[in-house]
Formats: C-alpha cells, structure tokens, sequence
C-alpha cells in the first residue's frame, strides 16, 4: 500500500512537471513576440539589423514614439476613438443585454421567430454596398454616429447573454413575480445583479472592438480630424513603409525617414494595445465565468 502510495506521488509528480512545462513554453510563445516589439520599438535601425530578436535595447531610444506623437495627429486619435466608446459602448450593453433578455423569456411571444431572425444574422449580412447606401440614405456620413450605429450590436454577444440569463434559476424568477414583482422590477433588481460576470465579458468585447475599430471609419469618414486611432496609425505605417519600399516620400516624411519603419510599426501596436492591457486585468475574475456560462447553455 505504500508502494502505490509512493508511485502516485511521483506520477503526480511527474505529470505536474510536465503540465508545467508545456505551460510555460506556451506563456513563451505568446509574452516573447509582444517583448521582442517592445524592445524593437526602443531600437535604433542599426541595432535592429545586428540582431532582430532583442531582449535588452543597447542604444535606446524615444524616436518612433516621438515619430508617432508628431505625425498624424495621435491624441486626436485617442480622443476619437475614447469619444467612440464613451457613447457607442453604453448603448450597445443597454440593446444587447434587453434583447438577451427577452429572448430568454419563455413566454414572450414570437420568441423562437425572434431568435432565429437574430441567428440568421450571423451567418448572412446586406454586405457593405447595401451599408454604405444606409448610412448615405440617413445622412450620416462624416459625422460619428455612422461609425458609433454600424458596429452597435453583435449578435454573438446577444446569445452570450440570452444562455446566461436562461441558466439562472428559474425559481428565483418565479417566486418574484409571486410577490408581486413586475418584469422591470426583476429585470433591473435580480437579473441585472447577477449578470455582472456576463456584463463585464461583453462590455470588454465590445470595449476591444470599438478600439479596434478602422474599418467603418475609412468608408464613412473622409474628415482627418475625425479619425479613430486605428485609421490613424494606419495610414502612418502605409506611409512610411511605401516610402521605404519605393523610396518616394513627401518632404515631411523624408525628415522623418530616420526612423526605420519596422520601429515606427512596433511602436504602433504598443500605442495600440497598452490601454486595452491595462483594462483588462480588472475585468479578468469576470470574465472567464462570464464567457463559460453565457456559451454553455444554448
């Protein structure tokens, strides 16, 4: 009986310490690219060129972000996109988590029509053409709400929500609207309390895309000041890196040639996802739980 007692602790053991490896070269995997454009971004050309894989910046510099604070309007950029979120973010939570919540409902009527038309939408959409001419027919284009309208709802995000709320117990419901509780009342006094794990996993996901967001703005706006930080950051990196492939830049961005592209890219997606790195942390306990229910009970 020892024995065996002995033999799987080390097996234990043993598959611990392989678990554990096989853990950390896939930490490795993913924290060493993101580390390796750090330091790119801290990097001179020439250093770049010795050794392409840098864990310590010998010759550190600020130059690309200096590059990036002073060309194309970054804070601009930050303040779009921060002003996009500010209003689009509120108002999608406030529509998706309302729609889950009625889909959720057994006894609203037209339901199971409603939540087909509302999966259908995941596989087929209007296509841009059919988007565009919305967005023009409702005069909407150069003003923010062509971007904050067109990527207000996610479907994904509304049957995130309907399987949570579907996996609360229906007792807790039933025994309010006993008392004498109306829908509002259980709406906004029980569920609503208790769908803060599924709340904070889809305002992150919608926080993330809002962030990320270029696509909507580069056929809807045609106004430089009003361009998220995404588009921004683009149209820098398309310029430097066809100025350096064919070696035609404007008189500006010949000053600024000094900065190699790869640098100036790397220093982009640090300015991009640092903000989003920050948020994410706090919201982390929540999440898991949030996207582990809402996507189990269909």
């Amino acid at each position: 009986m020892q024995i065996r007692r002995r033999y799987s602790r080390s097996r234990l053991t043993l598959m611990d310490a392989v678990v554990g490896t096989i853990l950390t070269l896939m930490a490795l995997l993913v924290i060493l690219p993101f580390y390796n454009a750090i330091m790119i971004s801290f990097v001179t050309e020439s250093e770049y060129f010795r050794n392409p894989f840098i864990l310590f910046p010998h010759e550190p510099t600020l130059e690309a972000y200096t590059t990036l604070l002073d060309t194309g309007n970054i804070l601009a950029g930050y303040g779009n996109t921060l002003i996009h979120i500010a209003i689009g973010l509120p108002i999608s939570m406030f529509i998706t988590f309302a729609l889950g919540y009625v889909l959720s409902r057994p006894a609203f009527p037209g339901r199971r029509f409603l939540y087909v038309f509302v999966l259908i939408t995941m596989l087929f959409s209007g296509g841009m053409v059919p988007s565009f001419l919305l967005i023009r027919s409702l005069d909407l284009m150069n003003t923010r709400w062509s971007v904050i309208l067109s990527c207000l709802l996610s479907t994904y995000y509304v049957v995130l929500v309907t399987n949570f709320i579907r996996s609360l117990p229906g007792s807790l419901l039933e025994s309010a609207r006993l008392d004498g509780a109306s829908e509002a009342t259980i709406l906004v006094r029980i569920v609503l309390p208790l769908s803060k794990p599924i709340l904070a996993t889809i305002a992150l996901f919608y926080a993330v895309d809002k962030w990320n967001e270029w696509w909507n703005s580069m056929l809807y706006i045609n106004r430089m000041e009003m361009y998220p930080l995404q588009l921004i950051l683009q149209n820098i990196i398309n310029t430097y890196q066809s100025a350096t492939d064919r070696n035609i830049a404007s008189a500006d961005a010949l000053n600024r040639l000094k900065t190699f592209s790869m640098g100036i890219k790397m220093a982009a997606i640090v300015v991009t996802m640092l903000p989003i790195m920050c948020v994410f942390p706090f919201l982390q306990r929540f999440f898991v739980k949030g996207i582990m229910i809402g996507a189990v009970k269909g």
